[in-house]
């Protein structure tokens, strides 16, 4: 597990350095953006994260605000994981996700999902 938290820590900087310098503006455009003319589920994904490495943490929440809980989850149930790896006794071992949490998940983002899609047509 520890050569995953370092996987995870690779990643961030990675996100970091890709946000810092704007690598990210040369990434295709969405198509589903280009073609219907609507967002799809995951636009403003990008956007998000990089705005969350940069510190921008509000204009992250508004891009995609499902991602942006869940990165805090994620960040948060992390902190849970390495501070009980140092621990004898484990402290809020029910944050950690298990496949009911992904399940719950999956079902608030295909809500989520249909909200915001139903939002943007003119009925």
């Amino acid at each position: 597990m520890l050569i995953l938290e370092l996987g995870i820590l690779l990643l961030v900087l990675i996100i970091f350095i890709i946000a810092k310098t704007g690598i990210y503006t040369m990434f295709p455009k969405c198509m589903i953006k280009e073609v219907l003319k609507i967002e799809c589920p995951t636009c403003g994904a990008t956007r998000c994260v990089t705005n969350f490495v940069m510190g921008n943490l509000k204009e992250s929440f508004f891009y995609h605000p499902f991602f942006f809980i869940t990165i805090l989850y994620l960040i948060t149930a992390n902190i849970v994981y390495i501070t009980n790896a140092f621990r004898k006794k484990n402290i809020l071992v029910w944050m950690y996700p298990t496949y009911k949490f992904w399940i719950v998940w999956a079902i608030a983002f295909i809500i989520f999902s249909v909200v915001k899609i139903f939002m943007q047509i003119k009925l």
